[in-house]
């Protein structure tokens, strides 16, 4: 089942619950990130090229992850007139 269809079956109220949880998970994660680009800059800089230095890179595809279910749940709040 596509995340779409799912998305649909929800009722008002559970839709909302969701965008509320995910829009709070993904400002979090957002923060993380950059701290997380912050500390491997520093230690970079600090003791050069190791771990540290590509972690950032590692978490890009959670990050595109969690945009495109936050667009996805942003769009269905759209198009049931939800948003403010």
């Amino acid at each position: 089942m596509k995340d779409s269809e799912s998305l649909s079956h929800l009722s008002d109220e559970q839709l909302i619950k969701s965008y509320n949880t995910a829009k709070g998970i993904f400002i979090g994660f957002i923060i993380v990130f950059i701290l997380l680009i912050g500390t491997a800059v520093f230690i970079t800089l600090k003791k050069g090229f190791g771990v540290f230095s590509v972690l950032p890179i590692v978490f890009v595809s959670i990050l595109i992850a969690n945009i495109t279910n936050f667009k996805k749940l942003k769009a269905e709040m759209k198009s049931r007139n939800l948003l403010n």
